[in-house]
């Protein structure tokens, strides 16, 4: 019969298996952090779903095939400099796939990590942008994705069209880009 000694580690195991923090673990659970901190805590015993539902996330984030932020961030940041038509394919892509994320789980898990590089400048401020507001239907957002800054220059990223519209949250922050640039099929 398991203890609650038992139920504890096992909850901290996936917790640590999955890669979350508390906050991200509750939102992928769908319960307050309070509630998690019971659970963990032994004052509360969890129903065998939460179990459950840790055990999928745990294997999602080992088995998964999408690009978490931190992800988004290294692959902005291999190539920010010699191939921004690159940068900017990875930056919309790991945007779309946070988009597409379906469950509380792989919300939560694409919070997860730190990027092994750093980002600074224009691409720095377009990049995080981009993945704030991939990021605005409540799901956990990385400590390390900082609000940006406005650009003290105008920046453009890749060549601009005339006569096509600008995307105006962006171009508020100093960058310049076409709206279209920013859709994908």
């Amino acid at each position: 019969m398991a203890t609650h000694e038992t139920l504890q580690r096992r909850l901290q195991a996936l917790m640590e298996a999955a890669g979350f923090n508390r906050s991200q673990a509750a939102y992928a659970l769908g319960c307050t952090p309070s509630r998690l901190g019971d659970y963990l805590a032994g004052r509360t015993v969890p129903s065998a779903m939460v179990l459950l539902d840790l055990e999928e996330a745990a294997e999602q984030a080992r088995n998964r095939t999408w690009m978490r932020a931190a992800d988004v961030i290294d692959a902005v940041a291999t190539s920010d400099e010699t191939d921004p038509m690159w940068a900017l394919r990875m930056l919309l892509q790991g945007r779309d796939q946070s988009l597409a994320l379906s469950s509380p789980a792989r919300r939560a898990i694409w919070a997860t990590g730190s990027p092994q590089r750093r980002l600074a400048g224009p691409w720095k401020t377009l990049t995080h942008t981009l993945l704030r507001e991939a990021a605005n239907d409540g799901r956990p957002v990385p400590k390390w994705l900082a609000a940006p800054m406005p650009l003290r220059e105008p920046w453009a990223p890749l060549p601009l069209r005339t006569g096509r519209p600008l995307d105006e949250g962006l171009a508020r922050l100093g960058i310049e880009i076409n709206e279209r640039d920013l859709v994908t099929a």
